[in-house]
């Protein structure tokens, strides 16, 4: 069975309503608010995206970090 985290579900339903965002969009989405690069709150997301890569639920798009739900 899969866990999938608070921060991992949002990331899932954002990326179903708009399926093609950066890392950084996905992380303003998460926190309602403009967030910087190589913040705690970047990189919480940067490695929940990894997670569900590994998990094969959703796949990189571009080398610039675009991400979408796998189909």
């Amino acid at each position: 069975m899969v866990r999938i985290s608070k921060n991992q579900k949002k990331i899932l339903e954002i990326l179903a309503i708009k399926p093609d965002m950066t890392t950084k969009e996905i992380a303003e989405m998460v926190y309602g608010k403009l967030v910087q690069y190589k913040t705690k709150e970047y990189s919480s997301i940067h490695r929940s995206l990894i997670s569900l890569e590994n998990q094969g639920l959703i796949k990189r798009v571009q080398v610039k970090l675009r991400w979408k739900i796998k189909s």
